[in-house]
């Protein structure tokens, strides 16, 4: 028995995989953005003076160590001061700059913003949204595959761009857009570090988007706006390592610990830089800024940025579980622990149903 609270047959693997929409309480799969559109979400508990023990939990530093070598170990060289202020001070210049107006980030397509505006209307019906996206040929196809996945399709595949729309609901469509905004950031890989970490990264931006969403439903704070900021947080260090690799000074970061922190904060402060020039809204910007800090001081649950700091743990547990770095074992001894973090992992999966 692992632990005397949790159900027999929901493994750690399990768990992990339907919290990050990737599995069923029946091990079918199912789909990572939305569920359909006459699903409703569950409306939030009313607040009370004591706080939800299960939203209290901070995992190990060690994971996010583990984490990081994971990610960045087969990339990392040797220290090198030259190496190291000449990286610094080229994110330091993007930093200063116009980043719209570069090649660093694409620009945003006209319809994203357009369609974005019309999800804001209430009164817009599926016709409208589906003459909309018609403009756009790879959100077109981002959207029909997405309602013909095993979640949303029943014996019959759907060729109606008005029926998809209907299946995917308002806040699916959201993040659809949201995601399909960012995407060109990854695909613009043109450098060896960009090349070798951008795929991964956009990995980790994506499920981090994901639990984050689903925390907040969670505190009863709105979905869409964490999913963004959930988007917004690591994009920055994809626009770091493209901007190292303009540089052309090496191929490899430096290894320094006092490096990687400065790239670290940087990469931070491009990602808030991006947002800006997105015109995101500030209360996205504020949490992504200040994400980090719930992991030094005492947080409040019922943020937005502890949303962001606990989605960012999640996900590498999930990662670092897939790629065999924390055994089960392990996560099991985190939840014998942490017992607030089991029974936050289980309403987060439960919630997989209806969000």
């Amino acid at each position: 028995m692992l632990y005397p609270h949790c159900q027999p047959d929901n493994s750690v693997k399990a768990l992990l995989l339907r919290l990050f929409g990737l599995q069923t309480q029946d091990g079918t799969a199912t789909a990572v953005l939305a569920a359909p559109a006459q699903t409703t979400a569950a409306a939030p508990e009313p607040a009370t003076s004591s706080p939800d023990l299960s939203m209290q939990w901070q995992l190990p530093a060690r994971q996010l160590a583990q984490f990081t070598q994971w990610m960045l170990g087969p990339h990392l060289g040797a220290p090198s001061p030259y190496t190291e202020r000449a990286v610094l001070a080229a994110l330091d210049r993007v930093l200063h700059s116009e980043l719209s107006g570069s090649q660093l980030i694409p620009r945003v397509p006209s319809v994203l913003p357009q369609l974005l505006k019309s999800l804001r209307n209430e009164k817009v019906t599926a016709g409208d949204l589906a003459q909309q996206i018609a403009k756009d040929v790879v959100l077109v196809a981002e959207l029909m595959a997405e309602v013909n996945n095993s979640c949303f399709q029943g014996t019959q595949k759907i060729n109606s761009l008005d029926k998809a729309v209907q299946l995917l609901g308002l806040n699916g469509l959201r993040m659809l857009i949201a995601r399909n905004a960012f995407r060109p950031l990854i695909q613009a890989q043109t450098g060896h570090l960009t090349n070798a970490l951008a795929p991964l990264i956009w990995e980790y931006t994506e499920k981090t988007a994901q639990a984050c969403r689903i925390l907040a439903l969670q505190r009863g704070l709105d979905e869409f706006t964490a999913f963004l900021a959930g988007l917004l947080r690591h994009v920055g260090l994809i626009i770091a390592l493209r901007t190292i690799d303009q540089t052309g000074v090496t191929r490899q970061l430096p290894a320094s610990a006092r490096f990687q922190q400065s790239l670290t904060e940087q990469a931070l402060l491009l990602s808030v830089h991006v947002g800006r020039q997105w015109q995101f809204p500030d209360t996205v910007l504020e949490a992504v800024l200040h994400a980090d800090a719930n992991e030094d001081h005492a947080p409040d649950v019922n943020t937005l940025s502890h949303c962001i700091s606990q989605a960012q743990q999640l996900t590498q547990l999930y990662l670092l579980q897939r790629a065999e770095i924390v055994t089960p074992a392990e996560i099991e001894k985190m939840f014998a622990e942490m017992p607030q973090l089991l029974e936050c992992c289980t309403g987060l999966s439960a919630r997989m149903d209806i969000a």
